[in-house]
């Protein structure tokens, strides 16, 4: 059976898009209000599921410390070899990095204080199944902390909304398993047994053309590839776009749930 698209490009990255990533992926101190959940300290054991181009990982590898370990997992082996890299070049010999398709996670049961996974649970086969495994591999009084989008509060000005409504539909129903992973995140963490569980929703506007590559290159591409609208549908939501930053009236906005629960025990 061949691997669904939502995965699969995932798994092939070509080089326009590595570059994107290593820029859109990177940690920023903005994003401190989702990482504050994790509660790290010297010492702790994390694991960073879809740890991608490693920047994230390699920041939450520092807190943790020389005492503690981090370890970044992703289905794509350039993610894997390039953060890898990284990391050893930093001295940050704490953090390292291997490659896996999940569930089940490479991993014993009860191995971590913390599992990490931001912005993944939209793509893989079996989100329940993904967050229980999560479970597995966290230790009794451990925390599992998800971040992802809810798709249909995306906000984004432009010109023609019909046409935009359309190019979104055809990127939700192919690049993505499932577009409103964020609402359910708090029930994907109670159907694995997590306790205290906290939900929190944080809202970024940019208005500056920050999250502009990733609209222009990776959405348009996956518009193309659904086979859904035209080429030329395409260029003129990206020139609408482009026009809307060039007057200063872009805005853009995908608010982040970010829900923790901890293991019993």
């Amino acid at each position: 059976m061949p691997t669904p698209y939502y995965k699969q490009h995932w798994i092939e990255i070509d080089a326009d898009r590595l570059a994107v990533y290593d820029t859109l992926l990177r940690y920023e101190p903005r994003m401190e209000p989702l990482l504050a959940p994790l509660d790290l300290q010297p010492g702790v054991f994390v694991l960073d599921v879809g740890s991608g181009p490693g920047s994230t990982t390699m920041e939450l590898g520092r807190r943790v410390g020389p005492s503690g370990t981090l370890v970044g997992v992703d289905i794509n082996a350039e993610f894997v070899e390039r953060a890898g890299a990284k990391a050893q070049a930093a001295g940050l010999h704490q953090v390292s990095f291997q490659q896996a398709d999940f569930p089940p996670l490479p991993f014993e049961s009860q191995t971590f204080d913390r599992v990490f996974c931001k912005n993944v649970l939209e793509y893989v086969d079996s989100a329940e199944a993904t967050v229980q495994d999560f479970a597995r591999v966290t230790k009794p009084g451990g925390l599992v902390v998800l971040i992802d989008s809810d798709w249909e509060m995306l906000a984004l000005d432009v010109s023609d909304e019909a046409l935009h409504d359309r190019l979104m539909s055809a990127i939700k129903t192919t690049a993505m398993r499932e577009s409103r992973i964020g609402r359910k995140l708090r029930g994907l963490c109670k159907v694995a047994n997590l306790q205290d569980i906290k939900v929190k929703i944080f809202a970024s506007p940019d208005l500056k053309g920050r999250a502009i590559q990733m609209l222009e290159n990776n959405w348009y591409q996956y518009a193309l590839d659904s086979g859904k609208v035209t080429r030329t549908e395409a260029d003129a939501w990206r020139d609408d776009i482009r026009a809307q930053l060039k007057n200063d009236v872009y805005c853009f906005c995908l608010p982040q749930f970010v829900v923790s629960g901890r293991k019993a025990g």
